[in-house]
């Protein structure tokens, strides 16, 4: 759900600034795109009635003054490392999916998309979709034995209904992507001019808000990418160097190339923050930073340095939220 500031202030050397960014670079260069995915769901509740509560210690004895409703319990339908392979895959796809995005406060699985990296994110999603329905059928093809194999495992607790034919199974593992721009219809200024505006400022306000929460996400992950790299490239009690893998450098690099089309928000303080991160780190490869101690000290200081600064931009602010059909 779209997330309200409550508050649209920080405080620089005590006196009070304005920190809303516009909405204007954010609806002019981004759109939202809706990624969802369904798969077959492996966890069933356990009907109240199906189990019995004993007291401890006490094999024949059913304690009848327990209330049945005060306990859930679920089972686990299958034994599939081929179904959880597949939850695994849409999550790394979602987690790949923030590197070009940025989250958009509507709802789970929605995300502001830059204008200039939409066909970039729609040749992923083509091919992460081709290579999920790999998985979809190495699940497939074991279901049948996975559900005889359940009738050992659940015993009393196997019902048959819970396991539908193998098309209705397939059914279930879905991968949605919609493409979403959002506008004041210009029909409506026909219609009532007076009702337009109060659309259009309705809209503006809300967009507003919007904006403020992707520069401060876009902030927070940047942040988090110079904290990671201070720990990896600081030095162990026993003064040895922290290992690291090439990722450090591989996903800075990804996130500094991206960085323009992201920044959504023209955040100039962040643009200066990137920048300096890129003359940094410009010609640095991971086997320089493990081998040469010194490049290792002059990188790791520079995020030092650019982590202060990021301190005071970061600011902790409670949100409520916004329904985009208010």
């Amino acid at each position: 759900m779209l997330q309200e500031i409550t508050e649209n202030q920080d405080y620089t050397n005590g006196v009070a600034v304005d920190v809303r960014p516009s909405a204007e670079g954010l609806l002019s260069k981004a759109v939202i795109v809706s990624f969802k995915t369904g798969r077959f769901g492996n966890m069933k509740r356990v009907g109240k009635d199906e189990v019995e509560i004993r007291v401890a210690g006490e094999k024949d004895l059913l304690d009848s003054t327990v209330d049945r409703d005060a306990f859930k319990t679920n089972k686990e339908l299958l034994d599939s490392k081929e179904l959880a392979a597949i939850g695994s895959f849409d999550a790394k796809t979602r987690v790949k999916l923030l590197t070009y995005c940025l989250p958009s406060y509507v709802d789970d699985g929605y995300y502001f998309l830059p204008i200039s990296l939409i066909e970039q994110v729609n040749d992923y999603l083509a091919r992460r979709q081709a290579e999920r329905a790999y998985l979809v059928n190495d699940f497939l093809a074991i279901y049948p034995a996975k559900r005889d194999n359940a009738r050992l495992r659940l015993g009393l607790l196997f019902r048959s209904t819970d396991y539908p034919s193998e098309d209705a199974v397939r059914s279930t593992f879905t991968w949605t992507v919609r493409y979403i721009s959002f506008s004041v219809p210009g029909s409506l200024r026909e219609i009532s001019a007076s009702l337009f505006e109060q659309e259009k400022a309705k809209q503006e306000r809300m967009w507003e808000d919007a904006a403020s929460e992707v520069r401060q996400a876009l902030r927070e992950a940047m942040a988090g990418l110079v904290a990671h790299a201070i720990e990896k490239l600081s030095y162990k009690n026993d003064g040895k160097p922290q290992v690291f893998r090439d990722s450090l450098v591989t996903n800075m690099g990804e996130f500094l190339d991206l960085f323009a089309a992201r920044n959504l928000t023209n955040d100039a303080d962040l643009a200066a923050l990137a920048g300096q991160a890129r003359q940094l780190m410009a010609g640095v490869d991971p086997s320089t930073l493990r081998s040469n101690l010194g490049v290792r000290e002059r990188i790791r200081a520079g995020f030092v340095g650019i982590q202060q600064t990021m301190n005071s931009m970061l600011v902790d602010r409670p949100v409520r939220a916004i329904d985009l059909d208010d």
